[in-house]
């Protein structure tokens, strides 16, 4: 059966709304990072998420030689911070120089003010043509309560538009995922 074609494709992939995440490792005491949307949960048990990585961009090959990397989950007002790791900002201008950043145990940069931060040892790469799926497992996480992750969707970032349920006498339904 024939594919779509790349253009149609790209343009139907546009309208799927994904949360922002800054993609970070450390070699040989050096940091790197860039900016994904294509980032998704495995499993809970044993807990391990996949990240897809374009072949082309510089980090791609640092994350390989690493065997590291780090999800930050970019809260609301993050724009600034995503457009730097995705170049945006310029070719020279100093990536890590915007926000406050820590580790915590691979080593990999952990931006302080995220909505959420999933430090992995990479278990598995699939090569998939322009791009690397790498499958990691979770080695340390970080939640920050009552923030909301920035999106991004129809080429534009987004924010989630909070919906507060009507007040009724009926139990409670229990409307989050279980893993």
């Amino acid at each position: 059966m024939e594919t779509v074609s790349t253009q149609d494709f790209v343009q139907a992939m546009g309208q799927h709304v994904s949360s922002v995440c800054i993609i970070t490792t450390t070699l040989n005491g050096e940091r790197f990072g860039l900016t994904a949307t294509a980032v998704n949960s495995i499993c809970a048990t044993p807990p391990r998420l996949l990240v897809c990585v374009n072949t082309s961009g510089s980090t791609h090959a640092k994350i390989l030689a690493a065997g590291v990397l780090c999800v930050n989950v970019l809260a609301e007002g993050h724009d600034e911070i995503a457009k730097a790791f995705a170049g945006l900002l310029g070719k020279d201008f100093d990536k890590f120089s915007i926000g406050t950043w820590t580790k915590l145990k691979t080593q990999s940069p952990v931006l302080n003010e995220t909505t959420a931060v999933f430090d992995c040892h990479i278990a598995e790469t699939i090569k998939q043509f322009t791009h690397t799926i790498f499958i990691c497992e979770v080695v340390a996480t970080r939640v920050t309560k009552n923030t909301a992750p920035l999106l991004y969707g129809n080429q534009k970032f987004r924010h989630l538009r909070k919906i507060e349920a009507p007040k009724s006498n009926t139990p409670e339904v229990d409307d989050t995922l279980q893993y």
